[in-house]
């Protein structure tokens, strides 16, 4: 019930209707209702289903694929946002066969790993999402929100005008940031702040290494 769930609490599950196997998470793509959802990653289980369901509903102009469904009103661009999507998709796939194997920790399902690491200054490789990029300016840093509202883990950048500085914030703004991939794996030794029991996890960056597009090691 932990690890089922996203990063708003909310548990994510497929629905039969009872007495049938018939997935309704499937049919309803396959009606045109909705495309296939794979900006945090496919399904484990269904993704060829999935996949076979949007084709069908595409060639056959169903619902969201039919021009008329939305005419006059708004609409979600889904020639540019699909390709964006299967790139996030394939970076998480790349974590879930490379990333974890190299003992990489995600934010959401090892979140008790990086307070612990955090508190015993062990050093870590995350696998965090910085598709909103720069959350806040505080004093001369930028912060960076790279976990969620139940699990909080941030990013901090000091002094923001310096060279290096400028060259980390360019990189996370043209490569990480909005459109860009998102995903990233952050290397460095987590500290709580505020520094006392109720601090949480937070990576300084000072060096455009410590972001990579792969785990150490692969």
């Amino acid at each position: 019930m932990v690890k089922h769930r996203d990063n708003y609490g909310r548990l994510l599950c497929y629905v039969y209707k009872a007495g049938d196997q018939e997935n309704s998470n499937v049919r309803i793509v396959q009606e045109g209702w909705s495309p296939y959802f794979v900006k945090y990653g496919r399904s484990r289980l269904y993704h060829r289903q999935f996949v076979e369901a949007e084709v069908e509903a595409q060639f056959k102009g169903l619902a969201i694929w039919n021009p008329a469904t939305n005419a006059g009103g708004n609409r979600r661009d889904y020639t540019t946002l699909i390709p964006w999507w299967y790139l996030r998709d394939s970076v998480a796939e790349d974590y879930r066969y490379f990333g974890i194997k190299a003992g990489v920790l995600s934010v959401r399902l090892d979140y008790d790993r990086l307070v612990e690491a955090a508190k015993n200054g062990n050093q870590v490789t995350v696998f965090c999402d910085l598709q909103s990029g720069i959350n806040q300016w505080t004093g001369n840093g930028a912060l960076i929100y790279a976990g969620s509202k139940f699990q909080k883990f941030n990013l901090w950048i000091p002094d923001k005008n310096s060279a290096v500085s400028q060259t980390i914030l360019r990189l996370i703004e043209i490569r990480y940031a909005k459109s860009g991939r998102g995903y990233v794996y952050v290397s460095g030794t987590p500290s709580l702040y505020p520094p006392n029991a109720d601090g949480k996890p937070q990576i300084t960056i000072a060096d455009a290494k410590q972001l990579a597009d792969f785990p150490s090691g692969e």
